[in-house]
């Protein structure tokens, strides 16, 4: 049995496996990687050396790119705005075409003017962002935090975005305008101003009301077209041909109003209803006058004016009814209260 140290010429001669030598660096290699991208690999590979290579894309390459991102950013920006111009001008002429006073024709055109620019806006952002990525500026970020900043804006903004959108809604439609009456939820009265975020009203007694318009889902318009004088009178039905005596009798006030010239507007002659309620003691007849919504509260006071005086000469208004019996009565100083005795 042989023991100790093995002698060194006994140990086994296999050498370990040479290193692979190194790959030649190709031409993407030596520039850096492909930040030359393609033209400068098409350059290096015909015989072009790197410097050249990068002098080319950096002087010529690139400004060209920036040059036709500025012409492409420009042809977008123009026949952009010509087709929006071309789109929504067909909804203002619809709009002038359903309207009566003039004024769709201009909102709508300012409207057309400020969505053109804000397409042209962000065309021209987004032409900015391409040209700075092509100069070799790092956009993460600045994306980053403008996303995150566009989110928080957003959220916390949702109603001021939908005041502004429905803004441009109701300014191209012409719903309503400046001096019509409107009443938008609880609120009645004139309309002072209408921005593209809200509408401020005047009602009759003074007060003033801010109304966001993104909250304006109803709204009722009095002052278009033509409107309705409708007045609703209590009569004192006392026999039979009572109430075809009052019906004549609102008539023939109606009449009467109808043909003063500062209500020439009634055309059409007035309309007698007929009875529109009752109790116990009274049935209330309506009459309607058909005139301008300007004209609308004059022309009611005036046919309440003239329906009551006419009613009163008749006997039939309650007012002028005193309790049953008393009409039959003998007054305290008639001379034949004491003859009866």
């Amino acid at each position: 049995m042989i023991t100790g140290r093995a002698p060194g010429d006994r140990i086994s001669g296999v050498s370990p496996l040479p290193a692979p030598p190194p790959a030649p660096l190709g031409p993407l290699a030596t520039s850096g990687g492909d930040a030359g991208g393609w033209l400068y690999s098409l350059l290096t590979q015909a015989g072009v050396s790197p410097h050249t290579a990068h002098s080319v894309n950096d002087f010529v390459v690139r400004p060209l790119g920036v040059v036709l991102i500025v012409v492409v950013a420009a042809l977008l920006a123009h026949y952009g705005a010509r087709a929006i111009r071309r789109v929504l001008g067909r909804v203002a002429q619809q709009a002038a075409g359903r309207g009566h006073e003039g004024r769709a024709g201009p909102r709508a055109v300012t409207v057309v003017a400020l969505m053109g620019n804000l397409w042209r806006l962000v065309v021209v952002l987004v032409a900015i962002a391409l040209i700075l990525g092509m100069l070799g500026i790092d956009l993460t970020p600045l994306l980053a935090s403008a996303t995150i900043i566009g989110a928080t804006i957003g959220f916390g903004a949702q109603s001021l975005v939908r005041d502004y959108l429905s803004g441009i809604l109701l300014t191209m439609e012409d719903q309503f305008g400046i001096g019509d009456m409107i009443t938008v939820g609880g609120a009645t009265g004139v309309v002072e101003d209408l921005s593209l975020r809200v509408t401020r009203l005047r009602a009759a007694d003074g007060s003033v009301w801010y109304v966001p318009n993104g909250d304006i889902r109803e709204l009722t318009n009095s002052s278009r077209g033509w409107a309705k004088a409708v007045v609703d009178v209590p009569v004192v039905p006392g026999d039979e041909t009572a109430l075809d005596r009052a019906r004549a009798a609102v008539d023939e006030a109606a009449r009467s109003v109808a043909g003063r010239p500062e209500f020439a507007a009634a055309a059409e002659p007035p309309e007698v209803v007929g009875m529109v309620a009752a109790d116990a003691g009274t049935a209330t007849l309506r009459v309607a006058l058909r005139t301008t919504p300007a004209g609308r509260a004059a022309l009611e006071r005036a046919l309440r004016e003239a329906v009551l005086a006419r009613l009163a000469a008749e006997g039939l208004w309650p007012g002028t009814q005193g309790p049953p019996g008393q009409a039959d009565a003998p007054a305290a100083g008639h001379p034949g209260a004491d003859e009866d005795r």
